[in-house]
């Protein structure tokens, strides 16, 4: 090679250096995918397979599984014939949170056997904090109703002690929903203050069927730079609730129409987004940067 060449060659390297030293670091964010309202009673039903498939196709590393995730009653004669069948391909990386029609089964006692230690039901009732990559993620259990005090409480101490740049929160019913169905939930709005004064960046609800993406709220549902977003994910498999073509304030995106997922890329500053249709069809995505 003349000397020429080699001054080319080095030159070329010098300048791919920084995608290059990037891309390990990329490939690392974990990957997790959420949505809720997943199963059918008796035997798994269509919408329900597809999506377990499009789980399997995206290879997360964790699977959040926001609530109602089995009908009608969350028994676990159903859990074992139905979702274990499908979405319980992916049990050992599912961190879990119950949905109102677990608890049509005294105690949720249906999801607490099924899922076991996954669960968490003690020492917080099926309420818990888990660490994934840069990021700091809490599963929450309403439950049926409104969050307690003594769960608000233990919501506080866990995130004084977190020193993660990025938290993400997850629980079944949407303080912020478009739909006609059931609508938002002023009962947590409470939780919401919360999470907002500990800067917590991302929520995450089911309980509509159908996806909603909020811009960033804050505790009074007014747009906030440093407010959160909240995505409701009521897409797994269960039938699918129309939405007005007009959403409630904050809303930015709406799909009532397609059964699918939530992918995020959770990366060490911020993370990306997409809602991925059955058939791997993209719908919505974005980009954000987390607030510390």
């Amino acid at each position: 090679m003349t000397r020429s060449r080699r001054f080319i060659a080095l030159v070329a390297a010098i300048a791919l250096w920084p995608l290059a030293a990037t891309q390990p670091a990329l490939a690392r964010a974990p990957v997790i995918v959420a949505a809720g309202d997943i199963a059918c009673g008796g035997d798994p039903c269509t919408p329900e397979r597809r999506t377990a498939r499009l789980v399997r196709s995206i290879g997360p590393r964790a699977v959040l599984a926001l609530g109602d995730l089995q009908y009608p009653d969350g028994s676990l004669e159903d859990f074992r014939s139905s979702y274990d069948r499908t979405w319980g391909r992916f049990k050992g990386r599912t961190f879990p949170t119950p949905g109102n029609h677990e608890y049509q089964t005294p105690h949720a006692d249906g999801y607490f056997r099924y899922f076991g230690g996954r669960a968490h039901r003690a020492p917080h009732d099926g309420s818990y904090a888990f660490d994934l990559g840069r990021w700091h993620l809490l599963s929450i259990n309403t439950g049926d109703g409104r969050p307690n005090d003594s769960l608000l409480r233990w919501v506080r101490r866990d995130l004084r002690r977190d020193r993660s740049r990025c938290e993400l929160a997850y629980w079944h019913h949407p303080l912020h929903s478009s739909g006609h169905e059931h609508g938002g939930d002023e009962r947590a709005r409470e939780l919401w203050g919360v999470l907002f004064r500990a800067g917590v960046d991302v929520v995450l609800n089911s309980h509509e069927h159908n996806y909603e993406r909020f811009a960033l709220l804050g505790p009074t549902g007014a747009p906030r730079r440093d407010g959160i977003r909240q995505f409701v994910v009521g897409t797994g498999g269960g039938p699918l609730y129309g939405l007005p073509s007009d959403g409630d304030r904050g809303s930015q995106r709406r799909i009532d129409h397609r059964h699918g997922v939530l992918r995020m890329d959770l990366h060490r500053s911020g993370y990306e987004w997409r809602f991925l249709a059955v058939g791997r069809t993209t719908l919505d995505r974005g980009t954000q940067r987390c607030h510390r």
